[in-house]
């Protein structure tokens, strides 16, 4: 019997319920067509909570195709990158990421690096953006230009059925585990939140605003991805 096999009998039983690795709808060219656009969905891991004095230590940022009507289509090759801060990492940080002084050390990005790869988005979307936007746009002003939305503030998830808005307990919720607080995992981890990717349980779409810190509707009932 196969593992997904046994998975379904098991939950089948009613007496257990099974957690999947997410597995993303991977896109191997960005799709053509007048109603679809880019989009970037961005996370960071920092050396604190304040943007004005900690830094950022890795920059996640995983770019994916929607539809102007809202339609998530899929997800395109991921920047993931590491960063030496100029102070050290504390152990908090340690724990809480896995990233030590040690794998940081020699590592750098440059604004232009990223502002380069963000360029052609047009919507930037993070899980808690009041936390990343101020770090990203001190790093990197051209973010500051960018429409952007907060998929943790801005989705209805109680409606949808879900308890809570941190990343971890709502992908629990849907079925899936990923490898949390590394900053690419989170970003996939949030799309497919928002219902592109494939798991069963997370259907929806995002809709995209003016610029500004708001903006992004869901509705992660049965119309399912595109």
């Amino acid at each position: 019997m196969s593992l997904e096999n046994l998975a379904r009998t098991q939950e089948g039983s009613g007496a257990y319920r099974v957690l999947r690795r997410l597995r993303p709808h991977w896109l191997e060219t960005m799709p053509e067509g007048r109603r679809v656009r880019k989009g970037l969905f961005l996370d960071l891991e920092t050396t604190g909570l304040d943007a004005a004095l900690d830094e950022i230590i890795e920059i996640g940022m995983v770019p994916f195709a929607y539809t102007l009507d809202g339609g998530l289509i899929g997800v395109l090759p991921a920047f993931s990158r590491l960063r030496e801060p100029s102070v050290p990492v504390p152990q908090r940080v340690t724990e809480l990421t896995g990233l030590t002084q040690e794998q940081l050390a020699g590592h750098s990005i440059t604004p232009e690096e990223i502002s380069a790869f963000a360029a052609d988005a047009s919507l930037i979307i993070a899980h808690n953006a009041a936390f990343d936007r101020p770090f990203i746009e001190a790093f990197c002003p051209a973010f500051a230009e960018k429409p952007w939305a907060c998929s943790m503030a801005d989705v209805p998830w109680d409606a949808a059925g879900f308890e809570g808005r941190k990343l971890g307990y709502l992908a629990m919720q849907a079925g899936f585990f990923f490898d949390e607080h590394r900053a690419a995992d989170d970003c996939l981890a949030s799309l497919a939140l928002l219902g592109y990717s494939r798991f069963p349980e997370a259907h929806g779409f995002v809709v995209p605003a003016g610029p500004g810190t708001r903006g992004l509707g869901a509705d992660l009932g049965d119309t399912g991805p595109v």
